[in-house]
């Protein structure tokens, strides 16, 4: 004779609460799975987004650039380090941008220095407040940048030509080309860290003003 309880046997039971059960696991593989495609997905949108971000902040910069007078001259300077160009270049810029509102002298330059708190590629803006400087303001723009490469399109006897320094007081470059590289390294010991945003491997060219300010 088969039991009841509450209307429904015992086997009816069991099998009721192993197909529930099953329910409740396959819902929870199936969120777990969503999760993990969120994850996934936030994990690759978001070099791109910052690589986007980063070119941006650059070409906004270099696009803003002007010489004012004599004693604030466009600097780009090249320097190599083993494999790898660790160029620098310096301008000034009428505004910074709605965070950074007004002029502002820019510097762009790679720390390569592990025991610094803020390595790779870094900006320095420090803003020019009646004719003077205040103190700058320090950004990581690409952590993991070990190298950049930078060359200057001038115009010199009636040619273009790109060089790899240009220096000039009443003179800005054509346009400005930066290149972003990358050697693998251990950061203070810990494993080496990837790779730039995909963005940051591709070529920055920019093109600048030519009349002074």
């Amino acid at each position: 004779m088969k039991s009841r309880q509450n209307g429904f046997t015992l086997v009816e039971l069991l099998v009721a609460l192993t197909v529930a059960g099953l329910v409740v696991a396959a819902a929870h593989a199936a969120l777990g799975a969503l999760s993990d495609a969120a994850s996934r997905s936030r994990a690759a949108r978001e070099p791109v987004q910052a690589g986007a971000a980063a070119r941006a902040m650059l070409e906004g910069w270099m696009r803003a650039a002007v010489l004012p007078d004599s004693s604030r001259p466009f600097l780009g300077t090249h320097r190599a380090e083993g494999r790898e160009a660790v160029d620098q270049l310096s301008f000034f810029i009428t505004d910074g941008g709605s965070l950074r509102p007004g002029p502002h002298r820019v510097r762009l330059w790679v720390d390569r220095d592990l025991f610094t708190p803020a390595q790779g590629l870094m900006a320095e803006l420090r803003p020019v407040r009646g004719g003077s400087p205040a103190p700058p303001e320090t950004l990581e723009i690409a952590a993991s940048a070990t190298g950049l490469a930078a060359r200057y399109l001038v115009r010199i006897d009636g040619r273009d030509r790109w060089l790899a320094e240009w220096h000039s007081e009443t003179l800005l470059p054509r346009a400005v080309e930066l290149r972003l590289t990358r050697l693998a390294r251990v950061r203070l010991g810990a494993p080496d860290e990837g790779g730039l945003p995909p963005l940051l491997t591709l070529p920055l060219r920019v093109p600048m003003g030519t009349e002074v300010w």
